[in-house]
């Protein structure tokens, strides 16, 4: 058999929703092994089963059959476990078209930046040098840990790409889960919905401030702050706020 293109990872999904949609349904639930077995009904390999989903949740739109019925995301319900739950607002989280940018001196240190990859470690070490997320937040930030996987009962494996603690002037303290994306790839609404899920299970004493970071030039990050909503329902941007990196202040 093939391997899978886009178009046949759109004919399982299809697959999967026309085999359980009816009209006026507000969730669609699915598992892993309806995907396989809508796979083989279209003559497909799929060795890796959660490049399906990924493509539809962070590279491309649903297919256009799916979306003439409302605007759909997938959402994880546990190990295997999934539903295309509808709503009402977009998709995909949208910069302002016109941001503001603040300049903030460049503080990476030299054998640093001149060591430095192009790429989500890279943008994720820049922030942490550079203490973006303090100026964003107004918090004194602590880093914790990188690039954490796990799982959660109720939702599946995730991915953190960075962790940070933080502490207010009152002495509050908050967990700030990080979502980065670097130069052009679009941020799903799923992704706020996941890292405060995660922080919510794993550090629920703190208060959780959801955090996004996209690299928009070379030198330039646009943050973004979520509400801390564990429902993709009720995904609702709090702040944004851009910062350059300068030599010269």
């Amino acid at each position: 058999m093939n391997q899978p293109t886009p178009n046949r990872y759109s004919q399982i999904v299809l697959a999967v929703f026309r085999t359980r949609w009816t009209r006026g349904a507000e969730q669609i639930f699915f598992t892993q092994d309806d995907l396989i077995a809508e796979a083989k009904k279209v003559g497909a390999s799929v060795k890796n089963l959660p490049d399906v989903l990924y493509t539809f949740r962070d590279r491309q739109p649903l297919p256009a059959e799916i979306l003439k019925t409302g605007n759909w995301v997938i959402d994880a319900r546990g190990p295997g476990q999934y539903a295309l739950l509808k709503i009402e607002g977009p998709t995909k989280i949208e910069l302002p078209s016109r941001p503001k940018v603040y300049d903030i001196p460049y503080a990476v240190p030299d054998i640093v930046a001149a060591n430095l990859k192009h790429d989500e470690q890279g943008l994720l070490t820049m922030v942490r040098y550079n203490r973006l997320l303090d100026v964003f937040t107004g918090l004194a930030c602590f880093h914790l840990q990188s690039h954490i996987r796990t799982q959660l009962p109720n939702y599946g494996q995730l991915e953190i790409d960075d962790l940070y603690l933080g502490v207010d002037k009152s002495g509050q303290g908050y967990v700030l889960p990080i979502e980065a994306k670097d130069s052009g790839d679009p941020l799903g609404i799923h992704k706020p919905v996941g890292i405060a899920r995660f922080a919510a299970a794993k550090y629920p004493s703190l208060r959780c401030r959801p955090i996004a970071i996209l690299r928009t030039a070379a030198d330039t990050f646009a943050f973004m702050e979520f509400e801390p909503s564990v429902d993709l329902r009720k995904v609702v941007q709090i702040e944004s706020r851009s910062y350059r990196l300068v030599r010269e202040v």
